[in-house]
């Protein structure tokens, strides 16, 4: 289980959140609805429980870039890290075959606005039936087993990306 605490969120977050059910719902000053996810997997890394992060636009329009929700997103993700020790898996979405620019924006974010040293960042991608799966995980460097967690990442990695013989 994770704890959050939506009032040191609503302090950092530029846009007013909602919880519901467990799900972070956020909306734009354009009107763009966003809902952020945390969905506890069966994946352990370094015997730490991983949680998937999901970033869903529940509005299907085109949009111009907002600062805010980065900073929304954020201040989502450093609560996380505050109140639990754990780990965020993001995988990108590839239903709409934009996977490549979702990653590049996320790993963006994170080398330009998160405190710069807080956290340590492991990339991986494999191309399953065509496609190609982009996946990281995001660990806070005070974690305590935060080698084991990324040699074992890098065990699970490595294994999806060789090729069957």
């Amino acid at each position: 289980m994770i704890f959050f605490s939506l009032p040191r969120i609503l302090n950092q977050s530029p846009y007013e959140i909602i919880l519901s059910e467990g799900d972070f719902l956020f909306q734009t000053e354009r009107g763009i609805r966003y809902e952020i996810s945390f969905v506890k997997e069966d994946i352990v890394f370094g015997n730490c429980d991983t949680y998937q992060f999901i970033i869903r636009k529940l509005d299907e329009v085109g949009s111009t870039y907002d600062p805010k929700v980065k900073d929304t997103i954020f201040a989502i993700i450093n609560e996380f890290f505050l109140s639990n020790q754990q780990i965020l898996l993001y995988i990108c979405d590839t239903s709409d075959g934009k996977e490549d620019s979702r990653n590049r924006l996320f790993l963006h974010w994170f080398e330009k606005y998160a405190e710069k040293g807080k956290y340590t960042i492991k990339t991986a991608h494999a191309v399953v039936e065509g496609e190609t799966i982009y996946t990281a995980i995001i660990v806070e460097n005070s974690n305590p087993k935060l080698d084991a967690i990324i040699q074992d990442f890098d065990l699970t990695a490595k294994s999806l990306t060789e090729k069957p013989e």
